[in-house]
């Protein structure tokens, strides 16, 4: 669950976009727009709602605020049904379990090991580049649906759809199917961008009595 939710994060930089005003006609008009946007934005403010569909059909619901700040700086707080939080410094990932009063602390360039992931959250990925254009669907004059698949294979993402609304320029939706085909939605509200987000926000000092434990080795 944790590999899971991690990825989530990474891909939140890929997908949360606010198009500079979407006008466009064509597919590749709406590639270039997303782009743009990625090589723009400084940060972003949000509330998610994220359900895990497994491969049983059972489902699982989480919710919680999220800020990310580039390069590779962001904060997840799941408010239920558990509270625990994730945080990047930009350097580390600290998964702390307060309940448990554990913390599993990742180097971030071992745990963001995709290509796709660190490109889009640097600000320095291609979408064109990095994802490959599977399909669209205009919904409606409003509404767009776009699906992407990795063009390099993927330890964890099979398959990347998107939900674009072109009044607001905004993906305020987004699914992702892994690699052993659980299926993960992601609903965003109250998204804010280019806010003024102190680097304190982004950094975790492990309470006093916690347990703490490298996820990955450093090499």
């Amino acid at each position: 669950m944790v590999r899971v939710m991690v990825f989530v994060l990474v891909l939140f930089w890929v997908l949360a976009n606010n198009f500079s005003s979407l006008n466009a006609q064509n597919i590749n008009e709406v590639l270039e727009k997303i782009q743009y946007f990625y090589e723009n934005i400084k940060n972003l403010r949000a509330d998610f709602l994220q359900e895990t569909t497994f491969l049983d059909g059972s489902k699982e619901i989480r919710t919680g605020k999220v800020w990310i700040k580039k390069p590779g700086k962001f904060r997840w707080e799941y408010e239920s049904p558990e509270k625990f939080l994730i945080v990047s410094d930009g350097v580390q990932i600290f998964i702390y379990y307060p309940e448990e009063k554990e913390v599993l602390i990742y180097p971030s360039g071992k745990i963001i090991s995709s290509q796709l992931a660190l490109g889009f959250m640097s600000g320095r990925g291609n979408i064109k580049k990095d994802l490959k254009l599977e399909s669209f669907e205009i919904l409606n004059k409003k509404e767009w649906k776009i699906s992407f698949i990795p063009i390099s294979k993927d330890t964890y993402i099979e398959k990347i759809i998107l939900m674009v609304n072109l009044d607001t320029g905004e993906v305020k939706e987004l699914y992702f199917i892994n690699t052993v085909g659980e299926k993960i939605r992601i609903v965003f509200k109250n998204l804010r961008y280019n806010l003024d987000l102190g680097n304190n926000l982004f950094t975790f000092i492990p309470p006093k009595n916690s347990k703490l434990f490298k996820a990955l080795p450093e090499n």
